[in-house]
């Protein structure tokens, strides 16, 4: 039979091993879209990527989508584009899909901004 002292140390390495499996497994994040500039043309454009799709390829931000076009692969991205909704203001919208490609490579930054129309 099993004293009460070793009852309650085996109650606590059980509460140890639960908490540490909780709190040091890696939390899942949504997947979200990723957004970035693409400058081709007179003005940059909003391109987006799916967060889980972005963490396949290797490296770290814009970088990830620059290696892998500079690799020769070819990607596949959401254009957006700036629409005036019914109250007047403006939402990104996804316009299109479009394939980046090699001559892509340095045209992509990281982050993008929202650029209002000047009428």
């Amino acid at each position: 039979m099993m004293s009460d002292t070793w009852k309650w140390i085996a109650i606590a390495i059980c509460l140890v091993l639960f908490t540490a499996d909780t709190v040091l497994k890696p939390q899942d994040k949504p997947n979200r879209m990723v957004f970035f500039e693409l400058h081709r043309g007179e003005r940059p454009t909003m391109i987006g990527m799916m967060r889980d799709d972005l963490v396949k390829l290797p490296g770290r931000g814009a970088s990830r989508i620059r290696d892998a076009l500079a690799r020769g692969e070819t990607l596949t991205v959401w254009q957006y584009e700036l629409r005036k909704i019914e109250d007047g203001s403006y939402q990104e919208v996804p316009e299109r899909q479009i394939q980046l490609g090699a001559a892509d490579a340095p045209l992509v930054t990281f982050g993008a901004r929202i650029r209002l129309p000047d009428n």
